[in-house]
């Protein structure tokens, strides 16, 4: 379960007006629910300047809270709302949950809420339980925060901090293409929020970046102008590194993989 905050929505009121504000915080939680949608995650609801999220799996739940942030981040950037860049904070946890109704209840919304009240503007907080849940190299630098009583049982809770901004270590493409292999033809589709680009015997090659010349345009925080390129030959798919920082591939089942300056 993940919540995600707009920060500050009282203020943005004040300053901006309804109208404006209303707006600015509506396409806000739509490029939200858009990229919780791109990892097949499930809007259960959105309550003035707050969404809330439902995924099965732990590892794109917490590939949603980074690209939810640097998805903003960059809208901001690319002066999307009338007031400026807006800030949120994410909260969430990966454990039992139940319906009441249209209701969500149980272990994982009562946690995820303990984690997004600790949280600050810019910030990602999950607990020890959801960062055990994940593969070990997907975010090395995560870290406790704090220890709290746990609401949905008897016991401590640690809250843990997610880095999701690039720290010059590391880059990570988080948005996975995914491979559909046809009948008679093998074939690559790679699809990044609606853009469409495939790799077959006609079309060998793709670079990634966010770079003009790119064949696959990635506009996200953790990506570099030429950072990867795939290649199709002798009837197999090959993805380069081409940055600095490398490329961790996060794979169904969340495995996962590391590539610097190498072919995998």
């Amino acid at each position: 379960m993940l919540f995600a905050d707009v920060c500050g929505s009282t203020r943005l009121y004040e300053q901006y007006g309804d109208e404006i504000a209303r707006a600015d915080l509506a396409k806000c939680l739509q490029l939200l629910a858009a990229v919780a949608a791109l990892f097949d995650g499930e809007t259960i609801k959105t309550i003035g300047d707050e969404i809330m999220c439902a995924f099965a799996d732990p590892v794109k739940a917490a590939l949603t809270a980074s690209e939810m942030q640097a998805g903003l981040h960059n809208a901001g950037k690319e002066n999307k709302f009338k007031m400026g860049a807006l800030h949120i904070k994410i909260g969430w946890h990966y454990g039992a949950v139940n319906w009441r109704g249209d209701e969500l209840i149980g272990e994982a919304p009562i946690t995820a809420q303990q984690a997004i009240g600790l949280a600050k503007a810019d910030e990602i907080l999950t607990t020890r339980q959801s960062i055990d849940a994940l593969p070990p190299a997907m975010f090395p630098n995560w870290h406790v925060i704090d220890r709290i009583e746990a609401a949905a049982w008897s016991g401590d809770l640690e809250i843990c901090k997610i880095p999701w901004e690039q720290t010059g270590e590391e880059t990570q493409i988080s948005s996975r293409p995914m491979a559909h292999m046809m009948p008679t033809e093998a074939q690559l589709k790679l699809d990044y929020l609606g853009t469409i680009f495939r790799v077959n015997a006609q079309q060998t090659h793709c670079v990634i970046g966010r770079g003009r010349n790119a064949d696959l345009q990635v506009n996200g925080n953790f990506t570099s102008r030429q950072h990867a390129e795939i290649t199709y030959r002798n009837g197999r798919f090959n993805l380069r590194d081409e940055s600095v920082n490398g490329i961790v591939i996060v794979e169904d089942g969340g495995i996962t993989r590391r590539l610097r300056r190498e072919e995998g």
